[in-house]
């Protein structure tokens, strides 16, 4: 039997791959390493819980709030690469999801000669400011299989020179967890339906910029004032370490924990809107309807403006063109405006990219 390793290490990932993780299992000697960057129970434990994944076979444990990026890449490359010699482990394919620091493995796996596949390969948002950017980019150009969400990043990936026989369309790997949860979810209405304004902000480039934080801040608590709704800030160290450090005042604003993934649904599901600067963020709320204002200069995921499913909002200043987002709100509200998912895929990702692979190795 063909031997797999999958490498996960974040929120994101564990979410994205867990039905692929369990169709792995059924195929092939499948070995799932956890890098550890993501440790805490919120942002790693829960989901194995919650969709019944089973736990890694090995944990490296590279995460820590003290690591830089160069830091847990370096600390990754020597464990994995012992792991494998250390245990004699020889993979047909090592398979790497989206964009965090865990992928850039990718590049010293190649020089040791392992075969390389990229879930959510193409993906280019042109803004180098993103270690995500960088990420992709070089496990893309490392990678032998790679599978796209969407046709745009097939096209981006050609752009580059790299080979349309190592390219799959596959669709997108949220929807199969996501519509997994809904289904489990009390369809009741809840008496807190349309009551809040549900906001994310992670992303380095927002929150290391005082003035960009700041404006974000302001700009909710103009939302807050126009809608008159309740802010639900998501409670991200990082961003928490900073609106400190900046000495942001958000006494006008919740801060709320995060939760594990079916609360989260539930949070976004019951959102009058969302404000975020998650990539999900553009993928999620779109297969329940929900509107999204996204606080970025540039994304990933341009067919989620395409198909108003969010709209971006430019915070580099106080801006008097805001009122064009609240406008959209109002008409994604009165219906006048339409959101469109299809661009997401059909729901079958899994068994697409299982059998891609089948045929590969």
């Amino acid at each position: 039997m063909k031997t797999i390793i999958t490498v996960t290490g974040i929120r994101p990932d564990f979410i994205r791959m867990s039905t692929i993780f369990r169709a792995l299992d059924k195929n092939f000697n499948h070995i799932l390493i956890h890098t550890g960057q993501h440790y805490d129970r919120k942002l790693s434990k829960v989901f194995f819980d919650e969709f019944s994944i089973r736990y890694p076979d090995y944990n490296l444990k590279i995460g820590s709030s003290k690591n830089e990026h160069y830091h847990q890449l370096a600390e990754l490359s020597v464990k994995f690469i012992d792991l494998l010699k250390k245990k004699k482990i020889k993979p047909d394919l090592i398979i790497f999801l989206g964009d965090s620091n865990s992928v850039g493995l990718s590049f010293f796996l190649k020089k040791e000669g392992y075969k390389i596949a990229h879930i959510e390969a193409g993906m280019r948002s042109y803004d180098d400011r993103m270690l995500e950017e960088i990420n992709r980019k070089v496990c893309d150009h490392c990678s032998d299989l790679l599978f796209v969400y969407h046709q745009d990043y097939k096209n981006n990936l050609i752009k580059e020179n790299i080979s349309k026989q190592k390219i799959f369309v596959v669709g997108n790997t949220i929807i199969e967890p996501c519509y997994e949860i809904l289904k489990s979810l009390n369809e009741n209405k809840s008496k807190n339906k349309n009551s809040y304004i549900l906001v994310d902000i992670h992303r380095p480039e927002n929150f290391k910029y005082p003035q960009r934080l700041k404006n974000i801040i302001h700009f909710l608590e103009i939302c807050k004032k126009k809608f008159n709704k309740k802010i639900l800030f998501l409670k991200f160290n990082r961003t928490m370490k900073y609106i400190k450090k900046f000495n942001i005042d958000t006494k006008e604003i919740k801060i709320i924990d995060l939760v594990g993934y079916s609360a989260f649904l539930t949070l976004q599901k019951n959102s009058y809107f969302i404000i975020s600067d998650s990539g999900t963020a553009q993928e999620e709320p779109a297969l329940l309807k929900i509107p999204v204002l996204v606080p970025r200069d540039f994304t990933e995921r341009p067919q989620s403006y395409k198909y108003n499913c969010s709209f971006k909002i430019n915070v580099n200043y106080l801006n008097n063109s805001w009122h064009k987002s609240f406008e959209w709100i109002n008409k994604c509200k009165q219906k006048k405006i339409k959101i469109k998912n299809h661009w997401l895929g059909k729901g079958n990702t899994s068994k697409k990219i299982i059998k891609i692979i089948k045929s590969k190795i």
